[in-house]
């Protein structure tokens, strides 16, 4: 009697106390994963490497032995009751900034964007993306369009289909990092540089944005020796292409070039991001878009 009554009260306990599971895939050789019940973290972030050869690209080429890897770790590290929402790889994750013509946002904004089709110099056409806006609050006239390729999404719904999961979201690894940089976004002054340093398993990538929207990317070395030099050549470009004075650096969890840089870009002001209490900057925005559908 009692299994039978565990049975038919788990299902209504999901439903009234939801739990959910937070992946981020945006670091191509490294899962983390974090559980999240009502509106907190619920423990410690948790990471495991990607196994090799089974993503190309940010696309999943291995769907049964990516989708067993996953759902190994959420047996693991979670609850059989909870949701998945994940931050889709960033090489297969796309944006760009468009600028509405006659400064007015559609009232329809995909629909009037799918049909001017703009070339963004993204690998795939538009028609061929799932695709999402975010409203520029320093921009009224601009969005931030955010997308992956549908064949992409796709695989990624097959393995987690595969690993047993409960599928709620997937939301492009770009739209995440905007969503936990928007606070710091907000509180910079309009013509100030903000620029940010983000490792991952391969490359550490550079992204400026300036009132509120990104304007320049680029990938740099892992290695400090090699990065310092690349990363003084980019902010430079950058303060005379912007013609900013004020530049604030902000480096993300694992670099630990404070010293260096302090002693090499003395007049950088520096910050580390702290995405405390979620593992990294990807987990705290998965976290806020949840929080606010």
């Amino acid at each position: 009697m009692l299994a039978g009554i565990q049975d038919r009260w788990r299902p209504l306990r999901a439903e009234l106390f939801p739990r959910v599971v937070l992946l981020d895939l945006s670091d191509p050789l490294l899962l983390r994963g974090q559980l999240l019940r009502g509106d907190q973290p619920a423990g410690p972030a948790w990471s495991a490497p990607v196994p090799a050869q089974t993503c190309r690209d940010g696309v999943p080429i291995a769907r049964d032995a990516l989708g067993d890897f996953i759902g190994d770790l959420l047996l693991e590290h979670s609850s059989p009751d909870a949701g998945l929402v994940l931050a889709l790889p960033g090489e297969a994750s796309f944006w760009r900034v468009i600028e509405w013509p006659d400064g007015v946002v559609p009232e329809e904004p995909l629909e009037a964007l799918l049909e001017r089709a703009p070339d963004l110099g993204w690998p795939h056409p538009l028609a061929d993306c799932c695709l999402d806006l975010q409203p520029l609050q320093a921009a009224p006239a601009a969005s931030l369009v955010v997308g992956a390729a549908r064949q992409a999404v796709e695989a990624w719904i097959d393995v987690i289909a595969i690993a047993g999961g409960s599928l709620r979201h997937l939301i492009p690894a770009p739209a995440c990092l905007a969503t936990a940089l928007q606070p710091r976004l907000q509180a910079a002054a309009a013509d100030a540089l903000l620029a940010v340093l983000l490792p991952d398993g391969r490359a550490t990538q550079l992204l400026v944005w300036r009132d509120g929207c990104p304007e320049f990317q680029r990938w740099l070395s892992l290695d400090p020796q090699a990065l310092l030099p690349e990363l003084e050549r980019a902010l430079r470009f950058c303060r005379q292409h912007f013609q900013a004075a004020d530049l604030r650096l902000l480096l993300a969890e694992g670099l630990e070039l404070v010293p260096l840089l302090q002693e090499q870009l003395p007049e950088v002001s520096l910050e580390l991001l702290d995405p405390a209490p979620y593992g990294s900057l990807a987990l705290q925005g998965l976290a806020l878009l949840e929080l606010t559908r």
